[in-house]
């Protein structure tokens, strides 16, 4: 009986062809897998460089001392009125007496 007698056709699936392409699928999956991992780590280890490990710039170790000296030191802003900077450890223990005093 020919195939177009039967109504379907009678020949057998070549398993070796289709073993064949779903090997390739999975091993294409698995280099896709292990590339994306590579890059990520890759992208990683350079914003942990960027974020951590590179040198401070001098601008950034100038703006520090600056307000490392605005904080710890006293300075007129105004003499004519009497305004006064105070470090910032002598201001919270005014504030903390002052407090102390309303009670």
């Amino acid at each position: 009986m020919s195939e177009k007698a039967a109504g379907f056709e009678t020949t057998e699936p070549r398993s070796g062809a289709i073993a064949l392409v779903g090997a390739g699928i999975v091993i294409l999956l698995v280099l896709v897998i292990v590339g994306v991992e590579a890059y990520y780590d890759r992208v990683r280890d350079q914003q942990i460089f960027v974020k951590q490990l590179q040198p401070v710039s001098e601008d950034l170790k100038a703006l520090r001392a600056r307000e490392d000296t605005d904080l710890n030191s006293y300075r007129y802003i105004d003499r004519a009125k009497g305004s006064v900077r105070l470090p910032i450890n002598r201001a919270m223990d005014l504030l903390v007496e002052e407090a102390h005093a309303k009670r």
